[in-house]
């Protein structure tokens, strides 16, 4: 049943994806489901575990550098809009669209902007995305589960 929920829930933003995707080169909607799932298993009932809320594991940090996203009706000064955002995924989409559009870079040089260099944004931080993402245990595990997606 939670498969069924997540491929409905993958479904439906096919539209905000899209729409969003305009702006950022060589991102598509594989590309997103992979960076959810090498977070947490694109667990969408994970809630916030030491500082990090929802299936794409999203600090508050993250969230202030993506211009606090909130949901519809919702003020980003209300306590508790960072984690309701990141907890629900078409809006924590948003906040990851928003970072990617605010940082997004080829991190690796090789001459494009593409799913790779994203990945590399959403594991390292916007600012120092060049480091290798597989430098240590987490960047390993999370790595490997970026490519079991692809």
């Amino acid at each position: 049943m939670k498969n069924c929920a997540l491929i409905i829930t993958l479904l439906g933003i096919a539209d905000v994806i899209s729409e969003d995707l305009v702006k950022l080169p060589n991102l598509d909607a594989q590309c997103i489901k992979c960076l959810c799932y090498a977070a947490t298993g694109c667990d969408l009932t994970r809630g916030c575990v030491e500082g990090y809320c929802g299936p794409f594991k999203i600090s508050k940090i993250y969230w202030i550098d993506a211009d606090e996203q909130v949901l519809p009706n919702d003020e980003k000064i209300r306590a508790g809009a960072y984690e309701d955002c990141a907890l629900n995924y078409d809006c924590a989409l948003k906040i990851v669209m928003n970072y990617f559009t605010k940082y997004g870079k080829d991190c690796n040089e090789d001459g494009v902007t593409n799913c790779e260099d994203y990945s590399m944004i959403n594991f390292n931080g916007g600012w120092q995305c060049q480091p290798a993402i597989n430098r240590t245990d987490a960047g390993k595990a999370w790595l490997e589960r970026f490519r079991l997606c692809s």
